[in-house]
């Protein structure tokens, strides 16, 4: 069984074949999203807990996390579902997934480190690889820096060097996300036009309505006196 093993603590990602059952046993009839302590797999991973992430049968099919089986199932998916891109709107299609228990079956399973050992493993946690895409939304950049309202979201947005590749002696260049959801001045100016525009708008419905309730009034008493008059004129 193939071993696909990320650190999202380092950014780094490995894949370790086990040869032996009796090595990887452990992770039978374990479901997609617990956790596991992998002491078995050798005394280089004493102490460190692993989650089931999801995997790949022999033949190639995905395990889909909610179903509840060790083997295959035929399901009509849909768009929103995982182990499926729609070509068209309203699509639906009865695919094949595998289910989200770990059986013998597996060819490839995914994992990821939750908690680290004593020891270093090579290619997982000996080095940290910089982020190359950071937070965009601006709540996550406050998050992500532990920053508070009154810091400057923009001057924290993770900038990338980026080299030309048309232009060989091209001075390189930094890009940077736009950020989502800042507030700026500009936001907030805007935000007061809008509401001034719908209160303006709202005042002037109220004040049509009261014209037109006196029109109405004014017809239906004119109304009340002509069919007085009339009566009158007929005595």
């Amino acid at each position: 069984m193939k071993l696909n093993i990320a650190n999202p603590a380092t950014g780094q990602q490995k894949t370790v074949e086990v040869d032996e059952e009796r090595r990887y046993r452990i992770f039978y009839d374990k479901k997609i999203s617990q956790e596991v302590e992998a002491d078995s797999l050798g005394d280089e991973w004493k102490g460190y807990v692993l989650r089931v992430t999801g995997g790949n049968d022999k033949q190639g099919f995905p395990m889909k996390q909610g179903v509840l089986l060790p083997h295959r199932v035929r399901l009509l998916l849909a768009d929103g579902h995982s182990c499926y891109r729609p070509r068209r709107d309203g699509e639906r299609r009865r695919k094949s997934v595998r289910g989200c228990i770990v059986g013998p079956d597996i060819a490839v399973l995914s994992l990821i480190i939750v908690k680290q050992g004593d020891n270093e493993l090579p290619g997982l946690t000996d080095n940290v690889l910089p982020k190359r895409l950071g937070p965009k939304r601006a709540t996550k950049i406050r998050r992500f820096f532990n920053l508070s309202k009154d810091d400057d979201v923009r001057k924290y947005v993770i900038r990338r060097e980026v080299k030309s590749k048309k232009k060989e002696n091209a001075k390189p260049y930094t890009k940077a996300p736009k950020i989502q959801r800042l507030v700026t001045p500009i936001r907030l100016q805007r935000r007061r036009h809008l509401r001034a525009l719908n209160r303006r708008r709202i005042d002037r419905i109220k004040e049509q309505k009261a014209e037109y309730d006196t029109l109405v009034q004014k017809r239906v008493a004119e109304k009340k006196a002509k069919v007085a008059a009339t009566k009158a004129s007929h005595k």
